[in-house]
This record gives C-alpha cells, structure tokens and sequence, in this order.
C-alpha cells in the first residue's frame, strides 16, 4: 500500500528543481522517491552532512557561508 506524502515548497525553488530533473530526463517527485527508497535501504541519508566545529564558533565565517547561500532575492 503507499501514502501519498505531501509538503510545501516554494514555487521558485521547485521550478529550479524541476529543470535540473528534466535535464536528467526525469522528475522532480521521482527523484524524491529515489531518494526516500535509498534512505530507507541503506538506513543512511544519501547526502554529505556534516559540520566542522571550529567553523561554527567563528560566527563570521558562518554567516558569510550563509549568506552565500540566500538566493532569496532571486525568488
């Protein structure tokens, strides 16, 4: 049986998804699914996460991270 599973996504950043899966000959949900499905076979998220602590605590270079980051003004 599935679930349909639902969430909210600003349109700018699911059309700029949505052009990198068509690219790749696929779509957007679909690789959602893949992504879910390699999650639950490996228990692990399929992505590098991970944080170096001595960054962290130089608040500067944090927020120049950050700020490279915000695309908020392309939305």
């Amino acid at each position: 049986m599935s679930v349909l599973f639902r969430c909210r996504i600003e349109k700018s950043l699911l059309a700029k998804a949505n052009k990198v899966t068509g690219q790749l000959g696929t779509s957007t949900a679909k690789m959602f699914w893949v992504f879910v499905a390699q999650i639950a076979r490996t228990g692990k998220v399929p992505l590098k996460l991970e944080t170096q602590a001595d960054n962290l605590l130089d608040t500067e270079r944090r927020n120049q991270v950050l700020a490279t980051l915000d695309d908020s003004e392309s939305w």
